[in-house]
């Protein structure tokens, strides 16, 4: 068995990966409790469904938009580690 990886639509998946916790962290900021219930990720796509106890305004759209953005701009350095579920949860 062979396997090739391609490694421009995974380093790609990757930063969409990165781009969902930065998302799921936004969203943190901006609702006292919200829970990821699934996501999905591809090179140029992702998809991050959460349940919150309202709608996400168009103002706070925005200023997700914007930090997000300005995080990715920033090339700051991305750490990358194992940990248990219950550890996962309290990021």
């Amino acid at each position: 068995m062979k396997l090739i990886v391609d490694i421009a639509q995974r380093y790609a998946k990757m930063r969409a990966h990165t781009a969902a916790h930065l998302l799921h962290a936004q969203l943190g900021t901006i609702f006292s409790e919200t829970k990821q219930a699934g996501s999905f990720v591809d090179e140029d796509y992702l998809r991050l469904d959460f349940a919150a106890d309202r709608a996400l305004t168009g103002e706070e759209l925005l200023e997700i938009q914007k930090t997000i953005n300005h995080l990715i701009y920033a090339a700051l350095p991305v750490e990358n580690f194992e940990t248990s579920y219950d550890e996962a949860i309290k990021l």
